[in-house]
């Protein structure tokens, strides 16, 4: 069911405010372009799979437990390469949608009174929920 059009305003304006207020987060959720590299990647672990399943079989034609638990440890790396993005590709693309990194390699700084990002703002609303406010 399509979303209506105020809905997709308020969704498109929730997004401009998470990017705004945390765009490493905002980031961390952003898809990825790299949908080439994600094909071949599934198509060398279920070769991989394939494979080792292959060799599994004639593991257990021959008496040879050992042949079977490698092909069963190669059939297990073939599914987790399968599934699994490299670290190269995510860390990569960390410039956002300016196109400017601005030279921000590490966390920010905790800033008094939680600052004015997001999850700052949410521990802020928890603790007045909570009655366990440090600043009263």
């Amino acid at each position: 069911m399509p979303l209506s059009e105020h809905e997709q305003k308020m969704l498109d304006e929730m997004e401009r405010q998470l990017f705004a207020d945390d765009p490493r987060l905002a980031r961390a959720f952003a898809p990825t372009k790299n949908s080439r590299r994600s094909g071949r990647r599934i198509a060398i672990g279920l070769g991989a799979v394939l494979l080792g399943l292959g060799v599994l079989v004639l593991a257990v034609s021959l008496p040879a437990i050992w042949l079977g638990v490698i092909a069963f440890l190669g059939m297990l790396a073939g599914a987790i390469y399968a599934v699994t993005t490299p670290s190269s590709a995510s860390q990569g693309d960390t410039q956002g949608p300016s196109g400017g990194g601005g030279g921000h390699t590490g966390p920010t700084a905790p800033q008094d009174g939680h600052g004015g990002t997001f999850m700052g703002k949410l521990e802020q609303r928890w603790e007045k929920r909570s009655g366990d406010d440090p600043r009263r």
